[in-house]
């Protein structure tokens, strides 16, 4: 599977191909600081909806009522209307070129619009204009990760550190970039930092489980994933990876538990699918197979690599009929394939 800066790339363990552990979640790394967000202070910060248009009326009225258009600005961006507060906070920017918050809410605003790389120049000129401000220097490089700059961000949450030292989420962002650079060791002690910093940091403790999984200590992983999923029951990938160490260690059934508690918690993890299907064949229990495969198409129709594998099912079963028409299904959908589309196709050519 392809690497990216995402949270869906997985790591293979040597023990056996199926078997795999995941290296991230739904976020891999600790967001934009928004603390620095408000341009003014409000009285009210949690205004009813109708303050943007009593705000939108006055600034109409007087074009030059530069602190109706902050707090207009701020009340955009607090109700999610990005681009709407950008063309506002562009007109403050003409008037006031050396305010370094303006230039850091239109960065924060072009971040949230996915415009990363004119965000990172907003990021710079308000560093220009305050160098030792904090957030303004951890917002930089967590726009550099998001781009997958990682060698760009690390410098920047190192800084960081050096004006606030307890801050947990550079730690957890530099043992990000450290853990996909493959260097375990620096991941792991940043991840031990980040966790010793904000004992309830699933996602750190997660992190820190996996680590010491790739440094070769499973009995370490076990005992965090389990603490994952004592503040979080429901994070499925800490289930996921707890099956991965139990099938390396030859305790399949084990690993068949942690299997269907993945799915049971996350229906639509096509890798938990995948993997517990095969370990199911490759136990003599095709049906089942078959049967969690489908079941996993009913969510994901158009995967071929589901269609791949139910189709190496039904062929051990011996169903020709459906390891035909799965065969299609795959050539006809090949983006999730790991190999070529033209090896299935070949295969089906074989059935003619």
């Amino acid at each position: 599977m392809a690497e990216s800066v995402d949270a869906t790339d997985l790591k293979s363990v040597q023990a056996h191909p199926w078997c795999q552990f995941k290296s991230g979640s739904g976020q891999t790394f600790k967001g934009s600081r928004l603390r620095a967000f408000s341009l003014v202070r409000l009285d009210n910060p949690m205004a009813e909806n109708d303050k943007i248009e009593e705000l939108s009326e006055l600034v109409l009225k007087d074009s030059t009522n530069f602190q109706a258009r902050r707090e207009l600005v701020v009340e955009l961006m607090q109700k999610g209307f990005n681009e709407e507060a950008l063309k506002h906070l562009y007109i403050l920017l003409k008037t006031f070129p050396e305010d370094s918050r303006l230039h850091y809410n239109a960065a924060i605003v072009l971040e949230n619009l996915k415009k990363y790389d004119k965000a990172i120049i907003s990021y710079k000129n308000a560093l220009k204009l305050q160098p030792e401000e904090p957030d303004f220097i951890y917002n930089l490089g967590y726009a550099y990760l998001q781009t997958g700059e990682l060698d760009t961000a690390l410098p920047y949450f190192k800084k960081v550190l050096e004006i606030e030292p307890e801050d947990a989420n550079s730690y957890f962002n530099m043992g990000y970039i450290f853990s996909k650079k493959q260097e375990h060791e620096l991941a792991y002690k940043c991840m031990e930092r980040a966790l010793l910093l904000n004992k309830e940091d699933h996602l750190a403790c997660f992190y820190l489980a996996y680590e010491a999984s790739q440094l070769g200590d499973d009995e370490k992983a076990v005992k965090l994933y389990e603490k994952v999923l004592q503040m979080r029951p429901d994070y499925s990938w800490a289930y996921f990876n707890l099956a991965a160490i139990y099938f390396k260690q030859g305790q399949t059934e084990q690993a068949f538990e942690y299997l269907k508690k993945t799915l049971e918690f996350n229906p639509k993890d096509n890798d938990a699918a995948l993997v517990f299907a095969k370990m199911l064949a490759q136990n003599n229990k095709p049906q089942e197979a078959a049967r969690l495969l489908e079941n996993a198409l009913k969510n994901n129709p158009y995967d071929g690599n589901l269609h791949y594998v139910l189709a190496r099912v039904y062929k051990e079963a011996g169903n020709i009929e459906l390891y035909a028409l799965h065969l299609q299904e795959a050539v006809k959908n090949p983006d999730n394939l790991p190999f070529d589309v033209k090896f299935v196709q070949k295969e089906l050519d074989k059935l003619n």
